[in-house]
């Protein structure tokens, strides 16, 4: 018998005596009122001294089980084995005394009969091994057969009679030895089922566990998945910016210095040969390049910052337009070479929550590129106010010129690097194309937003909005 077999059998074991234990209590009181009422119909209805005193044994047991088992109902469960085995043997010499006390009578057959039903009621109730189950129903079928042949001397039919009890004892001992296998192959189909489900629940509970490792790996690797896209996002942001640079130093700072190159030689190599005038055109020139050059090299070095977050971001409040005027103090000149009027029409008092030194750089492009792009003669606008936008304040500023315009691919290309993005403003003035984008970034560090209204030579109109500082 290997080892699951033994487990199984002890647990079977247990089983049976969890069962006994449980019921115990009800088939002791069922015995005990049983063998009471047969005992009061012995003694008062048949008178018959000797019938009653035989239930007096049976009966004795089982009420001194009833009463140990009430007293200690989950211990001494082995004296309560002993004492259920003795009573179902006492049981059964009860039955055999009666049929010896009416053998020559015709109570003989009724006593047979209820011997048969009692040893039929011992084998469906009986729940204890083979060995114990031959003991209970030789030693009372032994003794009974001594005192009977030796001492009874039974009749032929008296014989033929009796002699039907040794079979009957027989076949119950069959019976309760199927009945106890079925009941082992029962429960052990049951424990088998049993491991098999606490197998399947254990294995569902690792196949949980390995799908909720699965689902981790699977969400870290849409995480690696997305942080490798905004890598490559990044990496093709810092391409773009990198193109970018060498377009502008290649295009934009090629042909300024080509130029005061040029000059200068005709100024130290052919100096005799140039007229006053003529060179101090020359000079003009070299000058205007000279300051156009540091203008780019001003945009490139702060727009470069802006890409690398190295600009400090100090926000501060400050009046809008003192900020503009002073700003404005710089550009007229550039204004009146072209006869363009700025009007600043921004409330006095208007205040802002801004990094003052970004927001001087963001007036000073604006306006410059507003200029840049306007005819002679035209009109520049600079306002301001507050606005709410989807529940959000904002401090606005507007500048509105009547110039050349765009159309509307032009708005929607204005803040995307491209390797050449400059246009000729309408005196030809160059450009690098890199104001807006330092504006956008600027604007961006301030969580603000930038609009763009514009219509081909009906002007534009460029809204910048800073998050207003909350009171």
């Amino acid at each position: 018998m290997d080892k699951n077999q033994v487990d199984i059998q002890n647990d079977f074991e247990k089983y049976l005596k969890q069962v006994f234990l449980k019921n115990l209590t009800y088939i002791l009181v069922a015995g005990s009122l049983i063998l009471l009422y047969y005992m009061y119909s012995d003694f008062i209805v048949r008178e018959n001294l000797q019938a009653a005193a035989t239930r007096l044994l049976p009966l004795s047991l089982i009420i001194t089980t009833l009463v140990i088992h009430l007293a200690t109902p989950k211990k001494h469960h082995q004296l309560k084995s002993v004492l259920y085995i003795a009573s179902y043997v006492a049981l059964l010499i009860m039955m055999f005394i009666k049929i010896l006390i009416h053998l020559h009578q015709e109570a003989l057959a009724p006593s047979v009969t209820g011997t048969i039903l009692v040893i039929f009621v011992i084998s469906l109730d009986n729940k204890f091994i083979t060995k114990i189950t031959a003991f209970i129903y030789a030693l009372p079928a032994v003794l009974f057969s001594i005192v009977l042949f030796v001492w009874g001397q039974p009749s032929d039919k008296e014989f033929f009679t009796i002699v039907d009890i040794y079979p009957i004892l027989i076949l119950g001992f069959i019976i309760n030895r199927i009945q106890y296998r079925l009941r082992f192959r029962l429960f052990k189909s049951n424990q088998l089922l049993k491991l098999e489900k606490e197998k399947t629940n254990c294995l569902y509970q690792k196949t949980l566990e390995i799908n909720k490792e699965l689902d981790k790996k699977a969400r870290e690797a849409i995480i690696i998945k997305e942080e490798i896209q905004n890598k490559n996002e990044d990496l093709n942001k810092s391409n773009a910016t990198k193109d970018r640079f060498l377009g502008i130093i290649a295009h934009d700072l090629k042909n300024p210095i080509s130029a005061i190159w040029g000059l200068s030689d005709v100024l130290l190599y052919k100096s005799e040969e140039i007229e006053v005038e003529e060179t101090q055109t020359l000079l003009l020139t070299i000058n205007n390049s000279v300051k156009h050059t540091f203008r780019l090299l001003e945009s490139l070095l702060q727009w470069a910052r802006a890409q690398d977050k190295t600009i400090p971001f100090e926000p501060q409040p400050g009046n809008v337009k003192k900020i503009v005027d002073k700003e404005l103090e710089t550009l007229r000149s550039q204004a009146k070479n072209k006869s363009i009027c700025i009007s600043n029409t921004t409330p006095t008092k208007l205040t802002i929550s801004a990094d003052l030194q970004m927001l001087q750089t963001i007036v000073r492009n604006m306006v410059s590129n507003a200029i840049k792009f306007t005819f002679p003669k035209g009109q520049i606008t600079i306002d301001g106010r507050q606005v709410n936008i989807d529940n959000q304040n904002y401090t606005e500023i507007t500048i509105r010129d009547n110039g050349i315009g765009m159309t509307k691919e032009q708005v929607d290309q204005l803040f995307v690097i491209r390797k050449y993005s400059s246009t000729k403003g309408t005196n030809n003035e160059d450009g690098t194309g890199l104001g807006l984008l330092l504006c956008k970034e600027f604007i961006d560090m301030h969580k603000g937003k930038i609009k763009v209204e514009s219509e081909p030579d009906k002007g534009s109109c460029f809204s910048c909005l800073f998050p207003a500082q909350e009171n």
